[in-house]
């Protein structure tokens, strides 16, 4: 079936279904812009041109004033889960009167607030008797900005909690949750099995026709070079350690290039209104992978013949082997002065591997000279580029076992971050060069697997403290302390 049949399928369903749920839903929009925008940005956190430029974007289903408080409650905000409900209402008192009833024992008509305290780790949602909401969507509202908060994007995090206000207060039935979940219950399953069936269909045409794409265009270059490939071939000295292992890798390639022919046939006999289908994507997802590991692979056939040779152009065939390493041995000191914590960057193993990649790059520049006066074979070249990214394997694996014992004292987080930098080297699929053709299987740690390894440990390791901190930091703290008096506004607090 064809993306058009499939897309006129799935659409008539929903029109049908869902027509009348989404039709309501639509017409029930917010579409009032904030009467009024209030900044009162006592603690200096927010940017207020973007603050306001976004808030004012913002609709809300009934005119609404916004406030966006913000104060410093020290550390006795920490202990104190009323210290910013008191904050407000003191600053209402001091400041800001037009935030109260006119009897000052309510929050004004039309009036939102949203505080947050970033020193006692507090936000709050605060609301005129017209406006407010229960104590669970009050937390909801809370909620919705911690994420920003705790990486201290006070102003984006400010935004998001109005937003989020801007979405529960005054909502009509249909955008309540028990409105909401009713449309649902009658509309899913259609929009499911329409979304579905249509979203599948998409990615599989997308993934196909990239395919196809990506395979002709390695094809081509197979087919164009497939003469060169065998004289390259016949030119590579058997005697060679890695001549030897590379001719037998040519011996796949000429099996390749058969079943490669006879694959892109089969690729080409596909109408692209079947790239919706399965079948047409393993088809042409193995016509793709073939097509680039032989186009890859005569590359290396060709580098192989010249630098066993060593034929005029060595130079830039040497290059291509050693690039990948230099590379990493030159990413070591970023990685030591930029990448690291500065907890970890005095660590003995950390100037171990500083001093070892100084060494390692002056001796791939030994070999290039020894190679240039032909005192050393390029065999012999190769061996001491295997064991040079060995080498500096074992100093990545030993400073990323220290990085993890310094990042905490905690064993959980230590193992978190050592299975993620694990994880990160396993992953990682080296260069197409002639020691990873002649042995596939070969694997080592690279700079950059080490750079994903450390920041995906980290972010592992954050979102786990930020989860125990939202599960100790509990519920929301409605109402104020004595110091409140009589005062009976709905708002609360919680922290995050």
């Amino acid at each position: 079936m064809s993306m058009r049949q499939r897309f006129a399928v799935g659409g008539l369903a929903c029109l049908g279904v869902v027509g009348g749920s989404v039709g309501l839903y639509a017409v029930s929009g917010p579409d009032n812009a904030p009467t009024e925008i209030q900044v009162e940005d006592t603690a200096g956190i927010l940017y207020e041109p973007d603050l306001r430029a976004a808030v004012e974007d913002i609709r809300f289903y009934e005119p609404t004033t916004v406030a966006v408080f913000t104060n410093r409650g020290g550390q006795e905000a920490l202990t104190d889960d009323y210290a910013l409900n008191d904050a407000v209402l003191a600053y209402a008192r001091e400041t800001r009167p037009d935030w109260l009833s006119e009897d000052e024992q309510k929050w004004a008509d039309n009036l939102f607030i949203f505080g947050v305290d970033p020193e006692g780790r507090l936000v709050g949602t605060y609301f005129g008797e017209d406006r407010k909401v229960g104590e669970g969507t009050q937390l909801d509202i809370q909620d919705a900005a911690k994420d920003e908060f705790r990486l201290g994007q006070w102003t984006e995090g400010s935004i998001t909690g109005v937003e989020a206000a801007a979405q529960k207060m005054n909502a009509p039935w249909i955008r309540t949750v028990g409105g909401g979940v009713m449309a649902l219950i009658a509309s899913l399953a259609t929009l499911l099995g329409a979304g579905v069936y249509v979203g599948v269909g998409q990615r599989r045409h997308s993934k196909s026709r990239a395919a196809r794409a990506a395979g002709d265009h390695s094809m081509a270059n197979v087919v164009r070079d497939y003469e060169a490939t065998e004289m390259n071939a016949k030119l590579i000295p058997q005697e060679s350690r890695y001549g030897g292992a590379m001719l037998k890798r040519f011996d796949t390639y000429m099996t390749g290039f058969r079943a490669l022919t006879d694959l892109g046939n089969e690729a080409k006999a596909i109408p692209e209104s079947r790239y919706d289908s399965s079948a047409a994507v393993q088809t042409l997802t193995d016509y793709r992978d073939r097509a680039v590991s032989l186009d890859e692979l005569d590359d290396v056939i060709a580098d192989t013949a010249v630098l066993l040779n060593m034929d005029n152009s060595w130079p830039e065939a040497w290059s291509r082997q050693v690039d990948p390493l230099r590379s990493d041995l030159e990413g070591v000191e970023g990685l030591l002065s930029s990448t690291l914590p500065d907890s970890a960057r005095g660590l003995p193993e950390g100037q171990q591997l500083r001093e070892y990649a100084s060494e390692a790059l002056a001796g791939l520049d030994e070999v290039r000279g020894q190679l240039d006066q032909r005192t050393i074979t390029a065999d012999d070249a190769l061996d001491r580029l295997r064991a040079t990214r060995d080498e500096l394997s074992g100093y990545l694996d030993t400073l990323a076992a220290a990085v993890a014992r310094s990042y905490s004292d905690e064993a959980s987080e230590q193992n978190m971050m050592g299975r993620s930098m694990r994880e990160a080297r396993r992953d990682r699929r080296g260069p197409v060069t002639i020691l990873t053709t002649v042995d596939p299987g070969w694997r080592w740690y690279s700079v950059e697997s080490f750079r994903t390894g450390y920041s995906n440990g980290r972010d592992e390791v954050d979102r786990a403290r930020s989860a125990a901190s939202s599960s100790s930091s509990g519920g929301s703290t409605s109402g104020f302390s004595s110091s409140g008096g009589s005062f009976s506004g709905s708002g609360s607090s919680s922290r995050f």
